[in-house]
């Protein structure tokens, strides 16, 4: 089982394997889910070297960093880069986006779709491009 949180918005701010006497904030509403915790945490996975929830360091200049995505289930799913919205075509679950490392700066990509998945853990990447 799993629980989840939401924001007054709905969106879900969070969610763990058992409640465990969480403290709501004004308009949050907590849920029960029968899907287990770890099927539920890899509804969205955004991934760089099978590594994901880390922070990714690069060098500035020319390359690129993949990002693989992962989203049993879907045809596409739309993350949001720097407030940029793509939509990421699947295949079989799959697909991955491509970053420059041409300009130092730092990406940070999360789902767009808030109320279907959280914008924690391995659902978010954040590569830092360095000089």
């Amino acid at each position: 089982m799993t629980v989840v949180i939401r924001n007054a918005q709905g969106d879900i701010k969070t969610f763990m394997e058992q409640d465990a006497g969480t403290v709501l904030e004004t308009g949050e509403t907590i849920e029960e889910i029968a899907t287990p915790f770890t099927q539920y945490a890899h509804r969205l996975r955004l991934l760089v070297d099978g590594r994901g929830g880390e922070l990714v360091k690069a060098r500035a200049g020319i390359g690129t960093v993949i990002v693989q995505v992962e989203c049993p289930g879907q045809e596409s799913v739309q993350i949001n880069i720097n407030g940029m919205v793509e939509s990421v075509p699947l295949t079989d679950g799959l697909g991955a986006v491509t970053l420059s490392c041409e300009t130092a700066g730092t990406f940070v990509l999360a789902p767009v779709d808030r109320k279907t998945y959280c914008a924690a853990g391995e659902a978010v990447c954040v590569v830092e491009v360095e000089e």
